[in-house]
Formats: structure tokens, sequence, C-alpha cells
């Protein structure tokens, strides 16, 4: 902030200085104003200001919404930034015929816009991972998110407007699409905080929330989808192939078929829960420990997964939104109907341990093992109290066959020759 400060104060002192001199110089406003506006040096110096005072109003609105930023709201600004000025530079190359002054100023609007919407988002992930949050909090938050969708809404209605007065494609339809793509992420942020805070009011026994935040998610994930796809189709019919939308067109389209995976695979295994996991008994919850490792509460009914382990029904349906192990153990929650197989194991098995057939590989590969290097061990020695050194392929022959002889268990080898081969060396000095 305080190098903002800085540049600012020396930026405003050379605009005065600039304006000053056109005027002290031509000294009526039309020829000063023409001065200034053909001037490069003078029109540089009004550019940086004008960049200068966004910057300024960006630093307000977040001293007064968040207030200070935390280690990760500051990584994830950064990290986005980058990448979000690569995919700017690309969308340039494509709108160059209508570059400008008002082009400039509207591409680092949309980039301040942007990072302020990376905020709100990880703030609002904050605050829902966050026990206790005091009410202020909370009116900021809400006041931000609400601001956003203003400008949102402003900067959408302004290029809408421009493209139905110009009635062919321009630069409006990328500046469209772009706060199109906020205003429904602040809107999708917005319904997980009402989310949160309705869970909040009923102490965290809201049983729907997880589902509705699923759905939530994915109806997210399918407009984003449905608006790059329209998107990319506007551009590429007038402009050519939009190469800044191919990442983005990219990664929306696998986190929808993700979430559209996770939704198959969830409603399978939900859809007949009650005879899919048998109801645990009274002695396996006393014989247990009667806490459901998902919501630490102490269970009085439980459903039995196919490893043993117990949890209450609604928490093992919300934990399956998200994951399909076991909470406990990471063991694959696998339907009934493909999981007879591994459920129909031999009576004295348990879950953990393998067949005889595996145990005897595992033996035989130790035994292998050992036989080497107690091979190995034994030419070391054999060689530490010879005096002589001897020939590598003499020393390569006598391993080769003293492993030989441990894995194959052959008669014992005659190292006649070797001995000869050695003694034929000259002494160590």
């Amino acid at each position: 902030m305080a190098r903002l400060q800085t540049y600012a104060a020396f930026s405003l002192l050379a605009t005065a200085s600039s304006v000053y001199y056109a005027f002290s110089s031509r000294e009526q406003f039309y020829p000063a104003m023409v001065y200034l506006s053909t001037s490069k040096i003078c029109f540089v110096l009004l550019l940086n200001t004008g960049l200068v005072a966004m910057c300024v109003a960006w630093q307000l609105v977040k001293r007064l919404f968040l207030g200070s930023l935390r280690e990760a709201e500051v990584e994830r600004l950064n990290e986005q930034s980058w990448r979000e000025v690569v995919e700017i530079l690309f969308a340039v190359t494509i709108f160059r015929q209508d570059f400008s002054v008002s082009f400039l100023a509207m591409v680092a609007a949309l980039l301040l816009v942007k990072a302020l919407h990376w905020l709100a988002q990880k703030r609002v992930e904050y605050i829902e991972t966050t026990p206790s949050v005091p009410m202020l909090s909370h009116i900021r938050i809400v006041s931000f998110m609400a601001f956003l969708l203003i400008i949102d809404c402003l900067f959408l209605s302004n290029s809408l407007r421009s493209l139905i007065q110009k009635r062919e494609a321009s630069v409006a339809i990328f500046f469209s699409f772009e706060y199109m793509i906020l205003a429904t992420s602040t809107v999708s942020t917005f319904v997980k905080y009402v989310f949160y805070v309705s869970d909040m009011l009923m102490e965290g026994q809201w049983e729907k929330k997880a589902v509705y935040t699923f759905y939530l998610e994915l109806v997210s994930d399918l407009v984003h989808l449905s608006l790059y796809m329209l998107f990319f189709i506007a551009i590429f019919l007038n402009y050519g192939v939009p190469l800044h939308l191919i990442r983005e067109l990219y990664e929306t389209f696998r986190n929808f078929k993700i979430r559209i995976a996770d939704y198959v695979r969830y409603r399978k295994i939900t859809s007949n829960m009650n005879e899919r996991f048998p109801d645990a008994s009274a002695e396996e919850l006393n014989a247990s420990d009667a806490t459901c490792i998902i919501c630490r509460e102490e269970m009085t009914t439980a459903k039995k997964l196919l490893c043993g382990h117990l949890f209450h029904v609604h928490c093992l349906r919300s934990w399956l939104e998200r994951q399909h192990t076991c909470p406990t153990c990471r063991a694959p929650i696998i339907p009934a109907d493909n999981g007879r197989a591994a459920s129909a194991r031999q009576p004295g098995a348990q879950p953990g341990t393998g067949t005889p057939a595996s145990e005897g590989a595992s033996g035989e590969n130790m035994s292998r093992r050992q036989a080497k290097l107690e091979a190995a061990a034994a030419a070391a020695s054999l060689y530490g109290r010879s005096f002589v050194y001897p020939p590598a392929n003499a020393l390569s022959q006598f391993l080769s066959l003293q492993v030989h002889h441990s894995l194959k268990q052959v008669p014992p080898i005659n190292l006649r020759k070797t001995k000869n081969c050695s003694s034929k060396t000259p002494a160590m000095v």
C-alpha cells in the first residue's frame, strides 16, 4: 500500500505539471486540450493517472469490504492474476482492430473486478471453515457480494447496449461474456453462503446442505459450460479460433464431466442405502467406539459398510456426495452387486490379509533377496581377507555362482580355479 501511495503521488505530480504547462503555454482551453491529446508524453501521463485512480479505487473497496487480506487470499490473487493477464493478451490479439484507449480502460477494469471476485470467493470459503465469525464479517461479505453483482450488471448492460446499437460483432461480445460469467459466479457464491448461514442457524443439523451444495455446483458448471460454448462459437464465426478460451473451455468441461460421474455414482450407491448397507446391531455399536467419525457425535443407530465401519445414515449420504471411500480406512464403498466377490472371502481371512498364494509369493521373494544379500556379504568378506586383488572377471564369476547356488540349491561349487586365477596376480605392496 505504501508503494502504491508513493507511485500515485509521483503520478499526480507529473500529470499536474503537464496540465499546468499545457494551459500556461496555450492560454486557452481548446488549444490546451488539443496539446494534451496529441502530445505523446502527456497522453502517457494521463493514461497512467487513470490506471492509478483505478488501483486506488480497488484498494479502497478492498479495505472497506474485506479489510486486511490473509496469506491464502494473497497467494490466490497472485496466481490468478498472472494467468488472467496472459489470457487477456490473447484476447487483445483477437480484437486488435478495436484497440483503443477505451478498450485498455475496460480491460484494466475487468482485471480489477475479477480480482475482487476471487477475493470474495476465497473469503466465503474462509467463513465456511471458521467456527465463530463476528457479525460484522457477515455484514461486510453480504454487502461486498451485492456490490459485485451490481457492478457486473452495470458493465453487462453497457456491453449489451453497445452490441445492440452496433448490430455487428465487436469487442462488446468479449466484455458481455466475461461479465455474464462473473455475475453467475457471484450468484453461485451468494447461494452457497446462504446454505452455510441456514446450516449455522440450524446448529449444523441441516442434513440436506451437502445435497443442495452439490446440485448448485452442478448447475453452475452447466451454465458456465453453456456460456463458454456460445462465446467460443460466436468468436470462431466472426474472428477465428479464440486461443484464450481453450483452457477455460477444457477445464469447465472436465469439471462438469467429473461432477456428472460423481452424481451418477452417488445416485447408484444411495438409491437403496437401506438394503445395500445393513443396520448395525447393538452388539456392534457397543463393541466399537459409538462415535460417528464424520460428525463426531454419538451413534444410537448406524449403517455398516463392507469394511465394517459404522456411520450415521445422513452423514454417510452427505459423505458419498464428495467421496466414494470409507472415511476411516479409505476402502472403496463398492455397491452390493459388484462387491459380492469382495465380501465372499474365505472364512478365516480378515479384510487386510492376503491369500495363501500371495503370502507364498511374498515369502519366496523375501528368501531370494535374503540369499542375494548373504552371497554378496560372503563375497565381500572373502575379498577383504585376501592379500591379493582378484581379477574383475573372477570376482564377478564368483558372485554369480554364489547367487545361483543360493537360489537354485545346487551342489557346492569348486572354487579352485578361481583361487588359482587369483593367486596369479601380484601381491599387494
